[in-house]
């Protein structure tokens, strides 16, 4: 692959992978050798990989050629971005701390969980992001978001106790920055809500979280929701477009090569 065509995304638009058959043969190339040495690169320095990492993670215990071929794709689209890199910079943002949360509703095809997405920056620099499948399956678009912002939340308090540790001052909520209008009027609604009432209680965590002043929860349109990146792929013209927000910088804008 040292020498293959670029590619614009890591992951195809409105891809939706199946589970290996039984009467399909597992690919005999080293597909989770590669899922190891792509995870590595995502936690470390290019969180714009982790959906397309994450996704195709999932199908280490048994993959296909077909799984092997789009594992390829992220390796071509490194190739494109080879020396692109996490920049942090001196920046104008008022708060020291905010965050992003999204979710993709029902997208596993194999069991119909959702996947969710968080992004923190600190002073306008990306420090902390994850992509990860829920554990159950979310009923709504809704109950999906409300999961990933308790998650989200979670990753506040840690983050906000650590800046702490350096001294630095948080004298207002952490916003985290949410595009479904629902989910922000159960989270912020101190009445349980009916609907939800089957929701594990650790995902009520971030109500606790707002009613103490620790975090607030804000509309953000999905246009400008940054962790939209984490869950899904995303056409190309939008991806570059977060891509920038994330800070990852170094390289030439590339053209998608069929």
């Amino acid at each position: 692959m040292e020498n293959c065509k670029s590619a614009a995304t890591p992951m195809e638009v409105n891809l939706k992978l199946k589970k290996l058959e039984e009467n399909e043969s597992p690919t005999c190339h080293p597909y989770r050798e590669l899922v190891g040495c792509l995870t590595y690169l995502m936690l470390s320095t290019r969180p714009d990989i982790s959906s397309a990492v994450n996704i195709l993670s999932r199908f280490q215990g048994g993959a296909s050629d077909l799984h092997w071929t789009h594992l390829k794709r992220v390796l071509r689209y490194l190739q494109g971005t080879r020396n692109y890199s996490l920049t942090y910079q001196q920046t104008d943002a008022v708060s020291p701390l905010a965050g992003f949360a999204d979710a993709d509703w029902g997208s596993d095809m194999n069991d119909r969980r959702s996947t969710s997405g968080c992004l923190f920056q600190v002073f306008g620099n990306t420090v902390s992001w994850t992509t990860r499948k829920q554990t159950s399956v979310s009923l709504s678009s809704t109950e999906a978001e409300y999961i990933s912002s308790s998650q989200a939340a979670c990753e506040a308090i840690w983050l906000r106790n650590l800046l702490s540790e350096f001294n630095v001052v948080l004298e207002s909520p952490t916003v985290i920055f949410e595009d479904n209008q629902s989910c922000i009027y159960i989270a912020t609604e101190p009445r349980d809500q009916k609907r939800m009432k089957h929701l594990d209680i650790r995902y009520n965590y971030i109500r606790e979280c707002i009613q103490n002043g620790s975090i607030s929860i804000e509309f953000v349109p999905t246009q400008k929701q940054l962790a939209d990146v984490f869950t899904k792929a995303l056409p190309a013209n939008i991806f570059n477009k977060h891509r920038v927000a994330l800070g990852l910088k170094g390289g030439v804008e590339i053209q998608t090569q069929h």
